[in-house]
């Protein structure tokens, strides 16, 4: 198999960029790579990006992402944005799009809406839609996500449900555990288990596999008001595809 096309990875994004709720910081950017060793006789895969957010206040924020990728011998680039925006003392909206000029492994463009409800105690639901165009497909993927905060912890449920247009459905499940030890440095535990689903093309038809383990540590720690890490450690099993491993470094900077 010569050229691999990633119409769904089962764990979109283990390690969110999660920012402590009553976060100030108005302006920050991140400068980072990762590293993921793939066994099974693929090539490792590498990637550099720039990170930039901009928060106007409480739960409004952009923030913007050019990435640059080397994947299965193929090389790609992204430049991705999003906005959210509170719609009411408890309601809070989110719009993201992303596009690729040259879009070999990831999406040609996507666009991604979301809704996230507060509650007392520290709850909150979000229910959100995304659309990616693949080369050989379109997918269609649906995420909910429950999250309580208390104390200095945070506890979150995400239920991934993808359509591959031609291939099938396919879902995941992702779980997390933040322990915040500082106003904004904290570390995340992640668990997932799900199917993944490729659609080949015509000649090789679809292919299936299940995830039977996938383990993540991240967080981000500041050594002062302006200059922190965030760091993640990633280890995934997909049962007749490959295991990967990949750790992913940046350095961040807040003015």
């Amino acid at each position: 198999m010569t050229r691999l096309f990633l119409l769904l990875v089962s764990f979109p994004a283990m390690a969110l960029a999660l920012d402590p709720p009553l976060a100030t910081t108005r302006d920050e950017a991140e400068l980072g790579f990762s590293h993921d060793a793939l066994d099974k006789t693929y090539n490792d895969w590498n990637s550099r990006y720039l990170d930039m957010s901009h928060r106007f206040g409480d739960r409004n924020l952009v923030y913007g992402e050019v990435r640059d990728t080397d994947r299965f011998n193929l090389h790609d680039r992204e430049i991705s944005g999003g906005y959210y925006v509170p719609l009411d003392a408890t309601w809070t909206g989110l719009i993201e799009a992303s596009v690729s000029p040259d879009h070999n492994v990831l999406p040609q463009d996507s666009v991604f809406g979301q809704l996230q409800k507060s509650f007392q105690d520290g709850w909150d639901i979000q229910a959100g839609q995304r659309h990616s165009r693949y080369n050989l497909a379109p997918v269609d993927m649906t995420v909910l996500t429950g999250e309580r905060y208390w104390s200095n912890f945070r506890a979150s449920y995400t239920a991934y449900l993808a359509k591959v247009d031609g291939a099938g459905t396919a879902s995941s499940h992702v779980g997390q555990l933040s322990y915040y030890y500082a106003d904004r440095d904290y570390t995340t535990l992640g668990w997932g288990t799900g199917r993944q689903v490729e659609s080949l093309g015509p000649a090789l038809g679809v292919l299936t596999a299940n995830v039977t383990s996938s383990l993540s540590l991240s967080g981000r720690h500041w050594f002062d008001p302006q200059w922190g890490i965030s760091y993640e450690a990633v280890s995934e099993h997909l049962s007749n595809l490959y295991s990967r491993k990949g750790i992913k470094l940046g350095l961040r900077r807040a003015f």
